[in-house]
């Protein structure tokens, strides 16, 4: 898909504000109490992500879901790494187990994890690691969301060989792809569908962050799919709960 982005289309933020409140709205509506309270709190910053950034919201939203568990996973709940990143985060850091795929089974292993003080900052954090880091550079402006789930795995995101089939049951079974085009609709994004040899462009707002330079580490401070959330089923399965 070819990317456009034009100013004039840009609508005002109260009206994408109350966009997602319907959204909201429909989660709490048609969900558990889990999964709604868990997508309503990461869906404007991961729509965010996309105006600043030019990450797919349905992909951060994917990977949020199956690497946090919903957010329950004691990585997630107590120290609010949403996204397995590992390392250290303005000096904080946390030891912690996980599971790695190698070799054709998984292993067990001890790695350190960063450590923030909101979901918030780690998502600002996941999505300043994506578009800073030239390996995730096929990753800035993909519109759509199937590939983006392909690309964030051969890109070695995670060692995880269903990862991406992972990523699109999530996406499929939560209507994210409606985030996504919310994100366009309200920074003047225009998606059409054209051949492979069309060009893309977009505008991308500049944002500074203090955790700017510690997202621009390399690809080895990602961890692999999350231990406590190996498949899309056992996530959706663990939600309903």
């Amino acid at each position: 898909m070819a990317l456009v982005t034009t100013s004039s289309s840009t609508s005002s933020q109260a009206a994408l504000e109350a966009e997602i409140e319907k959204i909201e709205a429909e989660n709490t509506a048609n969900y558990s109490s889990k999964v709604s309270t868990f997508l309503n709190e990461i869906i404007e910053s991961a729509i965010n992500g996309w105006t600043q950034y030019k990450i797919l919201p349905s992909l951060t939203a994917a990977q949020a879901i199956l690497e946090s568990g919903w957010g329950t996973s004691t990585l997630a709940s107590e120290y609010h790494n949403l996204f397995g990143i590992k390392g250290s985060y303005n000096g904080q850091t946390v030891d912690m187990p996980t599971e790695e795929y190698y070799s054709g089974a998984y292993h067990e292993i001890d790695d350190y994890f960063r450590v923030y003080a909101s979901d918030s900052e780690s998502i600002t954090d996941y999505e300043e690691l994506l578009s800073e880091n030239s390996r995730y550079s096929n990753l800035i402006g993909e519109t759509d969301a199937a590939t983006a789930a392909e690309e964030i795995y051969e890109d070695g995101y995670a060692t995880d060989p269903d990862y991406t089939e992972e990523l699109e049951e999530i996406i499929n079974e939560y209507n994210l792809t409606a985030w996504d085009s919310l994100a366009f609709k309200y920074s003047g994004t225009v998606v059409a569908t054209t051949s492979s040899t069309s060009t893309s462009t977009s505008s991308t707002s500049s944002a500074t962050s203090s955790s700017a330079s510690s997202a621009a580490s390399s690809a080895s401070s990602v961890s692999s799919s999350s231990a406590t959330s190996s498949s899309a089923s056992s996530a959706a399965s663990s939600a309903s709960s």
